[in-house]
């Protein structure tokens, strides 16, 4: 008669069955291997909840990748808690990446209810070229200002994701998604002209581009409008998820009727 299996033991086959799934790309029986009401937890992002969450998820996720490969490299087991290190190796939209990720799987009644994963983020994204060098966010955000000059509304829009959330000015309340924000620069631009948006100085931190500049521009009426300005954008899959814009309305104001700004604002206007 065959020995038992210990709960370790079996806790480790339902890991292993899941990683097999993985490596062959099989949507449904991955995401049938999770509990009905299973969380997955990347833990620098957002949990999903629930099986049928996540097969949806899944699909999403692995429906451009042509190769994934889970390369373990220690599997342990404590009671129902599994722990797998390992390097996923893969290929998506015809590039090839790999990442170090450490994965605590719980297993209960044969399935994984919870699964908590460790990986740099910012990494992954770099190996499947979501993120791209530096001066390729900013070369995004150029060609969002050379699009906004040309009056080419849909050459902005190009560059945001379809839940982006763009604050116009911070403070006001954010416009959702691409047809809000269209509708807003429709208005805003109308009669809008000479348009000389600049920006001075830009840092990048992972995902996240800081600019600083000047909105500068003739309004509907024939007036020159010139504000000291700061961006913000945070890109995800290579669009911006989210965008927010600071500056002083006021200066705005004095500059379009003609009015000296301080020294202090002019000579960031200057710049």
């Amino acid at each position: 008669m065959a020995a038992e299996l210990t709960q370790e033991e079996e806790s480790i086959a339902v890991a292993q069955e899941m990683v097999t799934a993985w490596n062959e790309l099989d949507v449904d029986r991955i995401a049938n291997l999770f509990a009905p009401d299973a969380v997955l937890h990347s833990m620098m992002i957002e949990p999903i909840h629930g099986r049928e969450t996540l097969r949806e998820h899944l699909g999403k996720l692995l429906e451009h990748a042509t190769r994934l490969e889970l390369q373990l490299k220690t599997v342990a087991a404590t009671g129902n808690t599994v722990f797998l290190e390992r390097v996923d190796d893969f290929d998506v939209n015809g590039q090839h990446g790999s990442v170090p990720v450490t994965g605590v799987l719980v297993i209960e009644n044969g399935m994984v209810s919870e699964w908590r994963e460790y990986y740099d983020r910012n990494e992954l994204l770099t190996e499947m070229g979501v993120i791209q060098p530096e001066q390729d966010l900013m070369a995004v955000v150029t060609q969002i200002m050379d699009s906004w000059k040309a009056g080419n509304i849909d050459g902005v829009l190009e560059h945001v994701a379809n839940d982006v959330q763009y604050y116009y000015r911070v403070g006001s309340a954010p416009l959702n998604g691409p047809d809000e924000i269209r509708a807003f620069l429709e208005k805003f631009g109308s009669g809008m002209s000479d348009i000389r948006w600049r920006i001075t100085r830009h840092a990048q931190d992972g995902n996240l581009l800081m600019v600083e500049g000047a909105d500068d521009f003739v309004d509907a009426n024939g007036n020159r409008v010139q504000i000291p300005y700061m961006g913000m954008f945070e890109f995800e899959n290579g669009k911006i998820r989210l965008w927010r814009d600071y500056f002083n309305p006021a200066i705005g104001d004095m500059t379009r009727k003609g009015e000296p700004v301080p020294d202090h604002v002019q000579a960031l206007l200057s710049e």
